[in-house]
């Protein structure tokens, strides 16, 4: 009994110390795991008030915003993604191309995919995306459905003014928050100060980078505006009499006849293979017949003659 009673304590003792540090550690993430402005600067107070230090004064650092004319903006402007899409038949899609490419370069605008296909021989299509100043879209567009028969003609834009001002206000508060998270770890004398501030610091850096990505896929999305072409080649009437007939005229009969070459030769390929393949078939064929004639030439000879009764 004495035995089982120390046994008893010693695990009613090891189960309150479980329960402290669970308590203790729930208590740790709650003041973690707050991540806008206000409840950073709750968990600096805390913090810092907990171990007795100042509270230092912080200011938001200067984040330069890229209006879409190449500008530094303000919160008045309107943030808009603007883009097109254009069908064009054109006589001749390489020529069309090259075009294009001038125009684009002309507006410091890059042709971001290029992709030529051939449709059917000697006829060829194209599909290019092109990014430009969002300022010169009104004037690219006309100039590029001239330069053939426009069979659809798409513009399209979405303000983005909301989002792009929250995201930029959040990034300039995360920033703020690593920066009086880098002074409070500065302060920190003991180790357990060091850790916790450095985890909170690792995770706001985290979110820092993500926002970052965000806003400079979001800036240049509002600084250039994105035009699909597509380019397809124009059949040539029937009414007009085309030399493209004649068009690699020895290359193509050159290309029959070794086609007939190659299937006369496959075609005998494949007698070859069947009549090997089936040979043996033949030969028990051949044997079986054999015995066959060699039975029905033997009973004819041991069939007895039948007397001629007009003799008599």
């Amino acid at each position: 009994m004495n035995k089982k009673r120390i046994f008893l304590k010693i695990a009613v003792a090891l189960l309150t110390v479980l329960l402290g540090l669970i308590i203790t550690s729930c208590g740790a993430v709650n003041y973690l795991d707050r991540g806008d402005s206000s409840a950073g600067q709750a968990y600096d107070t805390v913090y810092l008030e907990e171990y007795g230090m100042s509270v230092p004064a912080a200011e938001a650092p200067e984040f330069e915003v890229r209006r879409p004319d190449g500008g530094v903006g303000d919160s008045s402007l309107r943030y808009v993604i603007r883009n097109g899409s254009i069908d064009l038949a054109v006589r001749n899609t390489r020529d069309t191309i090259q075009t294009i490419r001038g125009i684009v370069s002309e507006v410091d605008g890059i042709i971001s995919n290029s992709y030529v296909y051939e449709i059917r021989e000697g006829q060829y299509g194209a599909n290019l995306t092109l990014r430009i100043p969002a300022q010169t879209f009104d004037a690219v567009m006309p100039q590029i459905e001239n330069l053939g028969r426009a069979t659809n003609v798409q513009t399209g834009q979405e303000d983005v003014t909301m989002h792009y001002i929250d995201l930029e206000s959040r990034l300039k508060n995360q920033i703020a928050q690593e920066e009086r998270l880098v002074e409070i770890l500065e302060m920190a004398e003991t180790v357990e100060e060091v850790l916790e501030v450095e985890r909170e610091l690792f995770r706001v850096r985290g979110e820092i980078e993500s926002m970052t990505a965000q806003f400079t896929y979001l800036q240049d999305q509002v600084t250039y505006a994105t035009i699909n072409v597509n380019l397809r080649e124009e059949a040539i009437p029937t009414e007009n009499i085309s030399p493209g007939a004649f068009e690699n005229f020895g290359r193509r009969i050159s290309q029959a006849f070794i086609s007939s070459i190659n299937f006369i030769l496959h075609s005998i390929s494949s007698i070859i293979i069947a009549v090997i393949t089936i040979l043996p078939i033949l030969i028990l064929l051949g044997l079986v017949v054999l015995l066959i004639v060699l039975l029905i030439r033997k009973l004819s000879k041991r069939k007895p003659d039948v007397p001629d009764r007009t003799e008599e």
